[in-house]
C-alpha cells in the first residue's frame, strides 16, 4: 500500500513538473515570437523611412531631418523592446501561476493556460498594430513631403544649369531633359513608396476584427492600378513634352524675333509704310488736314485782296512741270525722319500732331505784299494794284540743310521719298510714247537726221541722259538733272552759255533767249530748240516753271519730276509760253 501511494505521488509530481515546464516554455516562446514580430515591423517601417530619407537627401537641412527621423525610429524600437520585455516577464508570472493551478487541478491548469495565451496574443497584436500604423503614417507623410521638395529642387537646379551652358533654342530642351533625368529616380521611388503604403494600409485593415474592416482586395487593386496609370501617364506626357519642346521653343523664338523686328520697325521712320496701330487719325489724314488748311487760308487771302484791286498766289521760285503743286509727301517723309526714331511717330497722339504741325509750318509759309503793274496800251493803259500772296513750299531736299540731317537721316529720307513717288502717279507733262532708256543705235537714228552740227551736239547730249534721275538739289552733280540744268548743260556741251544774270533756271534761260531775240514761233521748231512752259505763278520771268528740248520728229527730251526722271516723249504744247533757239544770231532787244 505504501509503495503504491508513493508511486502515485511521484507520478503526480512528474506530471506537474512536465506541465509546468511545457506551459512555461510554450508561453515564453509564444511571447518571444510576438516580440520579434513587433521588432520586425518596426524595423521594416524604419527601413522604409530611412530609404526615403537617404534616397532624397540633399544639403544640411535634409540631413538634419533624416537624423531626427532616425532618432524617432530608434526611440520607437527601444519602446517596443521594453514592451516586449515586460510582456515576457508578465508571461513568466502567468506561467508560474498557471503551473501552480495545474498542480492543484488539471482543468484549472488548462483554463489558466488558455486564458494566458489569449491575453498575451491580443496584447502583442495590439502593440504591433499601433506601432506599425503610427510608423507607416509618419514615414508616408515625411517621404511624400521630402520627395516633392527634393524632386522640384533637383530638377530645377539641373535643368537650369544645363540650359545656361547650352546655346541656341535647344538649350532649354536639353536643360529640361537633364532635369528630368535627375528627378526620374526620385519620382520612381515616390511611386514605389506610394504602392507600398497602400499595401500596408490593406494589411492593417485585415488585422482588425471583421466587422471593423473597410478595405478589400478590389479597392486595393483599383488604387494600385490607378497609381500605376498615373505614374505611366506622367512619363508619357513628359516624353511628349520632351519631343515637342524644341519645336515649341523654336516657334516661340521665331515669334519673338518677328515681334522684335515689328517693334523696331514701328519705332523707326519705316513705320510710315506699315498699317496703323489703331483706328482713327493717321499721319496721312492729319497731314492732308494741315496742308488743306494752309492752302485754304492762302486762297482766302488772295480772294479778299484787302487794299488791292486783285489778289494772286505766287509760288516763289517754283520750278516744275505740274499744275498740281504740293509738297505733301515731302512733309510726311521729313517728319518721319526727324521724329520717327525710337518712337512710334505714325501714332497720332497730341505730341505727334504738334510735331507734324511744326514741320508743316517750316515747309509751308507765305508772305503778302502790294504790287502795282501797268497793263494795257493807249487809252486802255492803267495801273493795277495786286495783293501778292507769295507762297514758299520747301522740298525734302531743302530740309536736309534746315534740320541738319546727318548722312544716315538723309539716306533714309531719300529712300522714303523714292517709295512715295513710286506709289503715286506722276503729275508731270502730258507727253505720250514715253521712253526711259535708249540704245546707242536709237540715239544715232535720231541725231543722224540733224544737219546743224551745234543742234546735233545739243540733242546728242540730251538723248544720252534719258533714264537719269531727277533732282533739283543735285542738279549740278552730273548724275542728276532737273529741267533747266538738262537744257543748260546740253547747250553748254555745244559751246553755248545760256545763263542769264547769274541764273540758269528755266525762267532765266527763257529771259536770255527773249532778251537777245532768240525766240521763235512754234511752227518754226528745230532740233535743239528750248520749249518753255508755265504751270504756276512763281514770280519769275513770265512765270515760267519748266523747259524741254526738242529733238525732231515731234519728239522732245525733258526732266519731268522725281518720279519720272529724264525721258524721251511726244512733243506737247499745253501751258506753252515761248520757244527759244540759243544759237540764233543775237539781236539785243530793249524789253528788259
Amino acid at each position: 500500500m505504501k509503495l503504491k501511494i508513493k508511486k502515485d505521488k511521484e507520478t503526480v509530481l512528474r506530471k506537474a513538473k512536465d506541465m509546468k515546464l511545457n506551459t512555461k516554455k510554450d508561453g515564453k516562446i509564444k511571447h518571444i515570437n510576438a516580440g520579434l514580430r513587433s521588432r520586425n515591423a518596426v524595423s521594416d517601417a524604419l527601413s522604409i523611412g530611412g530609404k526615403a530619407v537617404m534616397d532624397n537627401v540633399e544639403g544640411s537641412e535634409e540631413i538634419e531631418e533624416a537624423l531626427e527621423l532616425g532618432k524617432t525610429g530608434l526611440r520607437t524600437a527601444r519602446n517596443t523592446a521594453d514592451v516586449t520585455c515586460k510582456t515576457v516577464r508578465g508571461t513568466k508570472d502567468v506561467s508560474q501561476k498557471a503551473g501552480s493551478i495545474l498542480r492543484t487541478k488539471e482543468k484549472g491548469k488548462k483554463l489558466a493556460t488558455q486564458k494566458a495565451k489569449q491575453k498575451i496574443r491580443k496584447k502583442a497584436k495590439n502593440k504591433v498594430k499601433t506601432l506599425s500604423k503610427k510608423t507607416s503614417k509618419k514615414v508616408a507623410k515625411e517621404t511624400s513631403k521630402e520627395t516633392t521638395k527634393i524632386t522640384a529642387k533637383v530638377a530645377a537646379k539641373a535643368g537650369t544649369t544645363a540650359a545656361g551652358s547650352t546655346a541656341g533654342p535647344y538649350g532649354l530642351a536639353i536643360g529640361y531633359a537633364v532635369g528630368e533625368a535627375v528627378g526620374e529616380g526620385i519620382e520612381q521611388f515616390d511611386y514605389r513608396n506610394t504602392q507600398r503604403i497602400r499595401k500596408l494600409k490593406f494589411m492593417f485593415d485585415k488585422l482588425k476584427p471583421q466587422e471593423e474592416q473597410s478595405d478589400n482586395i478590389f479597392k486595393l487593386a483599383k488604387d494600385l492600378i490607378r497609381s500605376a496609370l498615373f505614374h505611366f501617364g506622367r512619363k508619357v506626357i513628359k516624353l511628349i513634352l520632351l519631343l515637342i519642346l524644341p519645336i515649341l521653343i523654336m516657334i516661340i523664338s521665331i515669334g519673338a524675333v518677328v515681334m522684335g523686328i515689328v517693334a523696331i520697325l514701328y519705332n523707326s521712320p519705316l513705320s510710315f509704310f506699315l498699317p496703323p496701330l489703331s483706328t482713327g487719325e493717321t499721319i496721312h489724314s492729319v497731314t492732308t488736314q494741315y496742308v488743306s488748311e494752309f492752302n485754304r487760308h492762302v486762297d482766302e487771302l488772295a480772294e479778299a485782296h484787302v487794299d488791292a484791286d486783285q489778289g494772286r498766289v505766287i509760288y516763289v521760285d517754283f520750278e516744275g512741270s505740274t499744275e498740281t503743286l504740293s509738297n505733301y509727301y515731302d512733309i510726311m517723309c521729313v517728319y518721319m525722319v526727324k521724329y520717327g526714331y525710337e518712337t512710334t511717330a505714325t501714332e497720332m497722339s497730341e505730341t505727334n500732331k504738334t510735331n507734324l504741325k511744326a514741320v508743316v509750318d517750316d515747309m509751308c509759309s507765305f508772305t503778302t505784299g502790294i504790287t502795282e503793274e501797268t497793263e494795257g496800251k493807249g487809252k486802255n493803259k492803267k495801273t493795277v494794284k495786286y495783293l501778292d500772296v507769295k507762297v514758299s513750299l520747301k522740298t525734302y531736299s531743302d530740309m536736309v540743310t534746315t534740320y541738319s540731317f546727318n548722312g544716315e537721316q538723309e539716306e533714309m529720307l531719300n529712300y522714303l521719298m523714292r517709295e512715295c513717288r513710286a506709289k503715286s502717279s506722276s503729275g508731270g507733262s502730258t507727253g505720250g510714247n514715253r521712253k526711259s532708256s535708249l540704245t546707242e543705235a536709237e540715239i544715232k537714228g535720231i541725231t543722224d537726221k540733224i544737219s546743224d552740227s551745234t543742234q546735233k551736239k545739243v540733242c546728242t547730249f540730251a538723248l544720252s541722259k534719258v533714264g537719269y534721275p531727277y533732282s533739283q538739289a543735285k542738279r549740278a552733280s552730273g548724275d542728276y538733272f532737273d529741267c533747266s540744268s538738262l537744257a543748260y548743260y546740253s547747250w553748254q556741251d555745244a559751246g553755248v552759255d545760256i545763263m542769264y544774270d547769274g541764273s540758269n533756271c528755266a525762267a532765266a534761260e527763257a529771259h536770255y533767249c527773249d532778251e537777245y531775240g532768240m525766240s521763235v514761233n512754234e511752227s518754226e521748231l528745230q532740233p535743239g530748240d528750248l520749249i518753255f512752259y508755265s504751270y504756276k505763278s512763281n514770280g519769275r520771268y513770265k512765270n515760267i516753271t519748266h523747259v524741254g528740248i526738242y529733238v525732231g520728229d515731234s519728239m522732245m527730251v525733258e526732266a519731268v519730276d522725281d518720279n519720272t526722271g529724264v525721258v524721251l516723249q511726244d512733243y506737247h504744247n499745253k501751258n506753252l509760253v515761248m520757244i527759244g533757239r540759243p544759237n540764233k544770231k543775237k539781236e539785243k532787244k530793249n524789253n528788259k
